[in-house]
């Protein structure tokens, strides 16, 4: 016969094991805000043009130039080159609508290892700025920043 206090104990561990493997199995909770979610497409006068067509017909990608903001990915068609695929990592808010993203970014060879960089996005409205350092030819660091206008919802 086992004692009530160590049959107490093997419950505790048991139920302790279990909730740890059910936290473990369960999908991570998004990371991006909602505000930031959605298709847009790079601000110009084509885009208006780009968001009608793709919402009047039942496309299987959004077309060049569209980025797609998921709870945990961020994936820009290319115009001319490889789709580029962003997996977020950490999302930290900085001040009202201004997010600091980290993300491991995929480019074709998608074998190529994930190169892990930062940058801030800001929603305006129905604007997404997408602001990113890089270092230039000569050296210097620069910021590069992105405009979308949002498409649909």
């Amino acid at each position: 016969m086992v004692p009530a206090s160590l049959r107490f104990f093997f419950c505790a561990a048991l139920m302790l094991g279990l909730a740890t493997a059910v936290q473990a199995a369960a999908p991570i909770a998004g990371l991006t805000p909602v505000a930031m979610r959605g298709l847009w497409y790079p601000k110009s006068e084509l885009s208006e043009a780009k968001c009608a067509n793709f919402l009047s017909r039942d496309p299987v990608e959004p077309g060049a130039g569209a980025l797609v903001v998921s709870e945990q990915q961020m994936v820009q068609w290319a115009d001319h080159g490889p789709t580029i695929i962003s997996f977020l990592t950490d999302v930290r808010p900085r001040r009202s609508n201004t997010w600091r993203i980290q993300a491991l970014v995929d480019v074709p060879p998608y074998e190529a290892p994930k190169v892990l960089e930062t940058s801030v996005i800001e929603v305006r409205k129905n604007e997404l700025h997408w602001s990113a350092r890089r270092v230039n030819e000569k050296l210097v660091e620069v910021v590069d920043t992105s405009v979308f206008v949002r498409c649909g919802y």
